[in-house]
This record gives structure tokens, sequence and C-alpha cells, in this order.
């Protein structure tokens, strides 16, 4: 949010420098992330008048123009093509040297045949406007500056605000309610400093040591000229019905008529560009200058646009459409809050207004509207058609309910003062329910003990009083002022408190009592030593997008019904390549190895470690489950971790490395694991395994199929794998067991079998085991071989056991009869012995 030092001047006086004041109130939270100056460059800008206009003579669009630029330059001539210049035309004149807002520096220069010497600026030049006429023609000063016309010559930074300390405020969740508006921020700087407050127009809202203050700069209506209140009353001309009191508390309607459309005066311009909004008319910049200032959205509706003169706020109708201001036809739900006549909906309560009811140059009437829209309703609206207005934050935080006529009638005094229309006297009010002001119970001790400062309770109360709180001792409560809708409980008081106080004050006190146990979750400590030791393994860690897009399916070569293609859908994406939440990592991971191979990089090996989205249906009814999944890919040759080692081909066989090795980590028994053949859609048939554990099934691993490399075009042996986290989590053992050292030597036997090709070794490895009992300590295969001699369909598979008894050495008779039994069990299987 952007505070103008000179607007904040209007409702209390600064004494201190902008850095000063922007130290202050960082102090009290509100942090201020910058001081900045509008148009910092500009300058070299003068009033000046046209004295005599004539046509260029070799363009037919341009005009010579001779100005009075006073004493800074005498009469100069200057060349433009603005078609509104006339002779006695009061303008400002940028002179040889100049520079105007953006950094572009005016010089003399030839424009054919004619030396023009400097530029006649437009309001667009001097930052003040960017709509079609403040483009188009230059600036007339007696518009803009109605009765206060500079003479010629004076220098006009000072009146078009240039150099003007601006504060750019970061707001917390805690203070945007009541923060949002200047007048927000002078009632913060009102409690820190005990300056009085003046408040804009004279109103009165709740807090403490409010004066009412002047109004806005210009000329104001007297109630019997142009600017006056019309004779008879709003109430009577418009009606306004509240068909959705949840939705709205409040609502006030004024009146304007004999409305003159037109663009604002320079005060009010120059406040909109200092607060970071555009000025586009009278209207609609008094709306969003009462908006700025008190913190009160509204909206003005051509009156005549509005059938039988009557509001209607309600709920919409399933698939009614509205086109909004932004053009923008939309479709609406049942849940959406709407402003409408009794025909049809004119916008979107506290979001945004629609075309069939704006304001445009056949505009004679105009129906304003100040009201208390339900935070939560505006926040759903706003959410769902992607629309994030000044007005929607506003409301979404919660507006102050005793200011909503208070602005009704600060924007008729201004838009009177500004030449917009005539006000009608009275207004239009629908009220759904009062408003009663929150009680909390009045307890300083509790407050001592929440901030750990010893706080008398006279200055407890003296510092809630400063910030708008009314104490009442005696009844033993504080009522919150109706502009803090942040204020829910008696915590919310002490933080009030230690802020006004200064944190900074509060001793630094370590609280009694035992520190807090580890409360780390068993699956996030899981989570770490899967990370810890990926990255030990040299595998490069990475973090994929949560979402991903439909075509990944096809290109996996997933059938209609796969579950992964059940994905929950983004209602806005921001882009299509992200318009679903992932339901596996694999797509990520791709995308990643494609971004490498892309690049020629030789080969990769990357990890991912996240959470994929699985609903139970769609559309959602429930949320999702979220399971951590441990993602693994790779592909081509990787260099070695060692300067002794060789590259490192990445293939099927080290990919399940990786994943035995993981496994060995997190205390599972490789005698509790096996690997079953595969056959899914998006692996290469034949190369692709899932493991289980004990009766679980945790994952799958495998190389790709050839038609999803390619459509990822991430080289042509690419590898994967997928691992549930929270089913490996049912079997780890974090926590080592101890073991003792074997006191007896191990013995290693070695048996080479031929097998069938669909044989898994995994078969055999159990088949092992099981003869072999409970004096084998380890069975691991270590060679795979095919080829000339072994006969075709058949590979040759090599294991290494070991025998072992804790009790005694084994002798060679028990060692030999041990490993006859396991060679004859292999032999039963059909298996060729080797050795």
């Amino acid at each position: 949010m952007r505070v103008p030092l000179e607007w904040l001047r209007e409702m209390i006086d600064v004494e201190e420098t902008p850095e000063e004041l922007a130290e202050l109130l960082t102090g009290v939270g509100l942090e201020v992330d910058a001081v900045e100056r509008v148009a910092p460059e500009a300058g070299g800008v003068v009033a000046g008048r046209v004295l005599a206009v004539e046509p260029h003579p070799d363009a037919a669009r341009l005009w010579v123009c001779r100005v009075d630029a006073g004493s800074r330059a005498g009469t100069v001539t200057i060349v433009t093509g603005a078609p509104n210049v006339r002779a006695g035309m009061a303008v400002a004149v940028a002179l040889p040297g100049a520079v105007l807002p953006g950094g572009v520096r005016v010089e003399a220069r030839d424009l054919r045949g004619v030396t023009s010497t400097g530029m006649i600026c437009s309001l667009h030049e001097l930052g003040l406007g960017d709509q079609p006429a403040d483009r188009e023609g230059i600036a007339d000063l007696e518009e803009v500056l109605p009765g206060d016309v500079p003479a010629p010559g004076t220098d006009l930074a000072g009146l078009l605000g240039w150099g003007e300390p601006v504060l750019v405020l970061s707001l917390t969740p805690n203070l945007a309610a009541h923060c949002q508006s200047i007048l927000g921020v002078a009632r913060e700087l009102a409690a820190v400093t005990g300056r009085p407050l003046r408040v804009p127009g004279g109103g009165k809202t709740a807090g403490a040591g409010e004066a009412s203050g002047p109004a806005a700069p210009g000329p104001a209506g007297d109630g019997s000229g142009p600017g006056g209140p019309s004779a008879g009353d709003a109430a009577s001309r418009v009606r306004v019905v509240i068909e959705e009191p949840e939705g709205c508390a409040l609502y006030v309607a004024r009146v304007l008529e004999d409305v003159r459309p037109g663009g604002s005066p320079l005060w009010l311009r120059r406040r909109l560009v200092a607060a970071g909004m555009r000025p586009i008319d009278r209207i609609v910049d008094v709306t969003n200058y009462v908006m700025l200032e008190l913190g009160q959205p509204l909206h003005a509706f051509d009156l005549d646009a509005v059938r039988e003169h009557t509001v209607v706020v309600r709920a919409a109708r399933e698939g009614e459409r509205l086109v909004t201001l932004d053009g923008r036809e939309r479709r609406l739900a049942a849940g959406d809050l709407v402003i409408a006549d009794p025909e049809r909906a004119l916008g979107l309560a506290g979001v945004m207004g629609g075309e069939n009811s704006e304001i445009s140059a056949s505009t004679r009437a105009v129906l304003l509207e100040s009201a208390w829209f339900d935070p939560r309703r505006v926040r759903v609206t706003a959410r769902r058609h992607g629309l994030r207005t000044e007005a929607a934050l506003r409301f979404e935080k919660g507006v102050d309910p005793a200011g909503v006529r208070a602005a009704a009638d600060r924007a008729m005094e201004l838009l009177a003062a500004v030449g917009a229309g005539r006000p009608v006297a009275g207004g239009a009010e629908a009220v759904a329910r009062e408003f009663q002001p929150r009680r909390l119970p009045w307890r300083p001790e509790r407050i001592r003990q929440w901030l750990g400062a010893e706080l008398d309770d006279d200055t407890i109360a003296g510092l809630l009083a400063r910030l708008g709180f009314s104490v009442d001792r005696g009844a033993g409560t504080v009522t919150v002022p109706s502009f803090r809708t942040d204020i829910e409980g008696e915590v919310d008081l002490a933080e009030e408190v230690g802020r006004l106080y200064g944190y900074n004050r509060i001793p630094a006190v370590l609280p009694p009592g035992r520190p807090a146990g580890d409360e780390v979750s068993p699956l996030l400590r899981l989570t770490w030593r899967v990370r810890e030791f990926l990255a030990e393994a040299g595998l490069q860690e990475v973090v994929s997008w949560a979402f991903t897009r439909p075509e990944v399916w096809d290109a996996l070569r997933l059938p209609p019904d796969h579950p992964w293609r059940r994905a929950i859908p983004l209602l806005h994406p921001l882009t299509e390549e992200h318009s679903l939440l992932r339901t596996t990592l694999l797509p990520g991971l791709l995308d990643v190895l494609a971004f490498n191979a892309r690049r020629q990089q030789s080969g990769a090996l990357v990890y991912d470690v996240s959470a994929v989205f699985r609903p139970g249906e769609l559309p959602l009814r429930e949320l999702p489950e979220e399971p951590v999944m441990i993602g693994l890919a790779g592909y081509g040759v990787v260099g070695p971790l060692h300067w002794a080692e060789g590259p490192l081909p990445v293939d099927f066989f080290t990919l399940k490395g990786v994943v035995e090795e993981l496994l060995a980590r997190l205390g599972i028994p490789g005698d509790r694991c096996r690997w079953e053949r595969a056959a899914e859609p998006w692996l290469h048939p034949g190369r692709a395994a899932r493991l289980w554990v004990g009766d679980t099934e945790v994952g799958w691993l495998g190389e790709l199929h050839p038609d999803v490399a390619e459509a990822w075009d991430a080289g042509s042996r690419v590898v994967a794998a997928e691992l549930d986290l929270r089913a490996l989590a049912a079997h780890a053992r974090l926590v080592p067991s101890y073991r003792p050292v074997p006191r007896f030597p191990a013995v290693r036997r070695d048996i080479a079998v031929l097998a069938p090709e669909g044989l898994p070794a995994a078969a055999i490895e159990e088949r092992i085991r099981a003869e072999a009992g409970e004096l084998l300590e380890d069975v691991r295969l270590f060679d795979l071989y095919r080829g000339d001699p072994v006969p075709p369909g058949q590979v040759s598979l090599a294991f290494a056991l070991t025998y072992r008894a804790a009790d005694r050495t084994l002798t060679d008779e028990e060692v030999d009869a041990l490993h006859a039994r396991v060679r004859d069990a292999l032999a039963s299987m059909g298996l060729t012995p080797r050795s």
C-alpha cells in the first residue's frame, strides 16, 4: 500500500522526516518497505499562457504557438499537434532541458522547418492520466486548477506533486483490515504519538482523539449552487432490497443527478497517482479516492440502467451470466453474491460491477453504492472468478460497518466539489442486521502474563484507549472499535498493548517450564533419511511442479481407466501446462531429464520426494489423498563420485541397486523384499518390476517404453522408479538394532545354474534360503550371463552363499551337506547346475 505524506498530513500533524516516520510506523507493526518520491527525476516544467496559434506552414496537422513562459524563458515558439490548443489557454510548458515523469528529456528541435523551443504537455505526459482524452490534447490548467491558475513562469513541480514522499507499506494480515486506508495509517500514527486525528469531511467514526478534518482541496458546494444538493429525496427515487441477509448486512444508496462527465481536477489526479491508481473520470476517481482515504469500497451505477430503480442484493442463479467491467462474460454460480435489479444481475457484490450498468458519456444520473458485504462470500466469489480487485481485497479483510454511511456522505461531498453532478438529498438504505460492538473481558493480569512485562492497569488501559478501545473497569469489559474487525480474543488485546508499548522495551526472559519435546513426525524423519541417502548415493535432488498437463497421460500410454488419469483440474490454471494436480511424480521427473538432454548433457540421475494428489472421486466431494512418493529417474552416463572410479552407466540395474541400498538404509531386511515382473504400459516389456515388502506393494521400477522415451525426447534408455514412502514407513526401522560382532568365521560357497529367461532370480533366491535354513547368513546374485555356450532362452545366474553359525565354527562336512541340499533343491526346480 502506498501512503502519500501530503495526504497523511491532512489528517494528522507529521513532525518527523519521511525516514523517521517509516521507522516509527515499522516499530508498531506497519512495516515500511521503502520511502519513494513521486517522479523524482522530473522537473523544468513551468506555467505558461498561449498568446497566439497559427497553422504550421508545412504541416497540415501541426500548430505553431507563441507561449508566454514568464521570466524563466520569456515568449517561446512551440510546435504542437494537439487539437485543443487555442489562444489564451493556460498550459504546462516543458522548457528545453526539462525531464518528464518516466525520464523523457525535452530539447529544442526542428519540426518541418520551425524550431520548437520546448513542449506543451498533456496530462499523460505530466504523469496524471492515461485515458484517451489525457493523451490526445494538452492540459488546460484552467480546467484542472479552477480559480487557482499560476502565473506564467511558475515552476509546476510542487503543484504536480513531483518529489513528494510516499511510504510503501507491506501490511501483515492482522493489520491489513484497518490500515488499508490513509485514515487507518493516520489512526496508528495518532496512537503512537498522541497527536489529534482529523477525520476527513467532518465525518465521525469510532476512535479516540478524533476531530473533524478539512474537506479535500478544491471548491465545495454550499447547497445552493451547482454543487449543492437538489430538491427531493433519494429514498423516493431508489428502492433497496436485501434478499441475502447473510451476505449483506447494510446497503446504502445515494443518488447524483445532472451528471457532468469530464476529467478530475489536479489535486485529485495527483493524489490518486501518488497512491498508485490511474485517474479515469470524475465519478470513478472519487469512488477510488474515498476507498483509499477511508477504506470503504464504493461503486457507481448508471441509475437509468437499473430497472425500476430497484437494487436487489441476492444470490446468483446457477448458470446466470454477467459481463463484468473487464469485458469478460462470466458464468455465475449459486453461491455468488450479486447486485441486481428485478430482472438481471448488475455486478458481483464487493468484487466488480457489470458492463450493463457502467457509467458512460450518456449517463445523466448515478446511483452510488456503499455497503457491508460478508468477507467470506466476497472472498469465495472473487477466487471463483479469478478477480483480485482493490475492493475485494478490502471486503475480504472486513470493512468498518460504522463507516459505510460516512463513506457515502464523503463521496457525495466530493462529487459535488469536483462538479460531477448534483447530489439528491437523503438516501435509500436497507439494514439486514445491526452490528453489536464486540466486548472482551478486562483481565489485565492475563495481558501481563502473555507479554512478560510488568505493566500496571492504568498503563494497559491507556494504551488500549489510544488505539480506540473503550475500557470499562467496573463492568470488566473492553469494547472493540468497529474498525478493528481483526480483534477476536483477549490475546489480540495483549498484542495491541505490546506493539504500542514497544516490543523492544519488553525484557528478554526465557519463559519458565520444560522445553518442548521433539515434535518431528516419524514420516518427516523418514523423508529426511531418504533425501540424505539419495544425495550420498550421487543423485541430484529436483523439485518439480505439483501440476501437470492432460497430454502426459497419452504420452505415458495409459489406458482410459487408469487411476493416474483421475487428476484434479485447477479452477484457474496459469497455463494449460499446469492445469492438473499431479497424481504421479513421473512426468515432472521426465521433464527434468528432457530439459537436460536438450542441452547436450551426457546423463543425469535425479530424485524428488514430494506429495501427489489422488482424489477418491471427481468432482471433489472431500479432500484428496496426498501420499508422499519417492521418484527416481535417469539416463545416459553420470560422472564418477571419486577420481579412481569410472563413469557410471544409468540402467535398470543401477537404479535397482540404489533402491535396494535405500531399503537397507531404512532398516528393511533384504529377505522381506522381493521383485516381481511387471507389465506397466509406460515401461519396457521385460525390463519392468514391482517391489513388494512383505505383503505390501510399495512401488515400481523399470526402463521406459521406447514410445514414452521418444515422447519426452529424453534419450533411448531412460529408467525410472516410484516408491510409496508411507508404505515403506510401515516396515522401516530407523533406529538400528545391536547385533554382536560374529565370533566365528563364515564360509562362502558359490553356485551357478542355468535358468529359463522367464524365471525371476528372486524365486531362486527364495528357494535357496528355504533349503539352507538358519545357517545361511546371506545370499547374493553376483553374475548374470547370456550367450555362448548358454543355450538360447536360458540365462546363467551365479549366487554367493555365506554360511555361519553363531556358536561354533562350521566344518567342511556341515557346509558340504547344506550346499548339496541347495543344489538338489535347485535341480528339482528344473535348473541345471553349472558348478
